[in-house]
């Protein structure tokens, strides 16, 4: 959220305002080879601290869109389900507190967009 953002990250900002998200925030990631995150729960400290969401963070929503293909050894769980051979644009979205993980054990980094608002 505080990085340059590629010419069309505005489209999904857009899809998800539509959705009534607000203040949406989105962020690029590159898993590499190697990088497990256990099992955990987003605390969205600065996002409720930017937004005044303090008591309220049941109303934030998280989404990760996959921006390629599955490839072997990419890892996702999360609303109690494992998830592989994902094709580009599979979105997972989430409420502010549902446990989830992510691995890349495999030989190619793992890209993914993550997008954070409230509803």
């Amino acid at each position: 959220m505080r990085s340059a953002q590629p010419s069309w990250n505005q489209r999904f900002v857009d899809i998800y305002s539509d959705m009534g998200w607000k203040d949406i925030g989105t962020s690029y990631y590159c898993m590499r080879t190697g990088t497990v995150l256990p099992t955990h729960q987003d605390l969205y400290k600065k996002y409720t601290e930017l937004f005044d969401l303090a008591g309220q963070e049941h109303r934030i929503r998280r989404a990760i869109v996959f921006l390629e293909d599955w490839k072997s050894g990419h890892y996702f769980e999360g609303l109690g389900e494992p998830l592989t051979r994902w094709c580009a644009g599979t979105v997972i979205e989430w409420p502010y507190d549902t446990p989830h993980m992510a691995a890349n054990i495999g030989l190619e980094p793992r890209y993914t967009l993550q997008i954070t608002g409230w509803v």
